[in-house]
């Protein structure tokens, strides 16, 4: 970590924003050691305090895990609004936008997406919060399936049961992509944006209602 890094967390401490501080380092750590060798002492160490002070925001390492992962969600929730809210009147549109949001979101914080989707954190229901975020999130696709069904565009399945493979098309490309597990073709470049709009306009086939 530079100085400057630990400059920045020492006054953002100092500020009276430790909790942010720490999650701050705790993606940093993470980003280079990975989830499972976090640990709080660690965190303390490069924010510049004390271990004992962790545990006035952070009972334990999970709960680090926890307030990451509800950060994670609440930016995809947000995303995803904003990209349904570009096609108000076109579910099918609105529902491959937020697709599209997703993949960025995954591509751009691969980390977060990690421990929102682990196994690291046990229980969800145990923060309310995270519990909460998530939900919230996936709401945002379901609207657009309901919305996409009421408008005799998309397939009269259960509704859950179509977001829920809509979910299952977007999140794998975005873990593929941002795992690195896609490789380029060629000599050319990958460009998540594009892989995923012929992706999911192939998902969007799918899932649209027979033509009468």
């Amino acid at each position: 970590m530079t100085r400057k890094a630990v400059a920045v967390k020492r006054r953002a401490y100092h500020h009276g924003d430790l909790k942010n501080a720490l999650v701050v380092a705790a993606l940093e750590l993470i980003a280079t050691k990975g989830a499972r060798a976090l640990s709080l002492r660690e965190v303390a160490r490069a924010t510049g305090v004390s271990h004992a002070s962790t545990y006035r925001h952070f009972p334990n390492k999970e709960s680090v895990l926890a307030t990451i992962a509800e950060q994670g969600f609440r930016e995809l929730t947000q995303r995803m609004r904003d990209a349904a809210l570009q096609s108000p009147s076109d579910p099918l549109k609105s529902l491959h936008r937020v697709g599209l949001a997703y993949v960025a979101f995954g591509v751009a914080h691969p980390h977060h997406l990690q421990i929102m989707f682990g196994d690291l954190i046990t229980s969800h229901a145990a923060y309310p919060s995270l519990l909460e975020a998530s939900s919230a999130a996936f709401e945002i696709l379901a609207s657009c399936v309901r919305a996409g069904q009421k408008a005799g565009l998309v397939r009269e399945s259960e509704e859950r049961l179509v977001s829920l493979a809509a979910w299952s098309q977007v999140h794998g490309l975005a873990l593929l992509i941002a795992s690195g597990q896609i490789a380029p073709k060629g000599s050319a470049p990958l460009q998540p944006d594009k892989l995923a709009d012929a992706v999911l306009y192939l998902l969007q086939t799918g899932l649209a209602a027979p033509r009468q």
